[in-house]
Formats: structure tokens, sequence, C-alpha cells
């Protein structure tokens, strides 16, 4: 299984008593902004607007959902595992 980092990541969702759900923006070559969507599995406290460095065992998932248009959809939902969190509340 492969490690990843994921730096100044913004807590937006928590799975009580499982973990959170978090997102890494970033710059696309077009300029405009792009996001990353985690799922983050761990019993760390976080709280929901935290800006975090996520530690851990990356593994992919197929999921299907019916979509806002009633549609049928299909997404790669990104989990992290056994996951180390540090916030960014250190003092530098």
């Amino acid at each position: 299984m492969a490690t990843v980092t994921i730096e100044n990541a913004e807590v937006f969702k928590i799975i009580e008593g499982y973990g959170f759900k978090a997102v890494e923006k970033f710059k696309l070559r077009s300029g405009e902004e792009g996001k990353r969507y985690f799922t983050i599995w761990t019993k760390e406290k976080v709280a929901e607007g935290d800006i975090v460095t996520i530690e851990g065992d990356l593994s992919v998932k197929i999921e299907e959902y019916t979509g806002k248009d009633n549609q049928p959809k299909t997404t790669a939902a990104v989990h992290v595992n056994n996951a180390l969190i540090m916030t960014a509340d250190a003092p530098f």
C-alpha cells in the first residue's frame, strides 16, 4: 500500500467516531483552482475548518451513487487509512 502526505488540507465534514473528510486546493495550469477530496479514517480529533497535514496509507475505491440530476454517477473515492494528523496550530 502506498503512503501519502497531504499538506494544507481543510477539514469540511466530521464522520463521528470514524474520521473526517478533507479537501486539498491546488492551482491548475490554467490558473484556476482545483480541489482533491479525501476521506480520512482516524480517531484523532479535528474540527471543521481546521487546516491540517495528513500522512497515512492511500487507497482508492470505485463508488457509484445517484447525482443531484437523478442520474447514476461513478467516482474514484480516495481514502487515507491509519492517518497521522498534524495541525497548523504549532507556533513557528
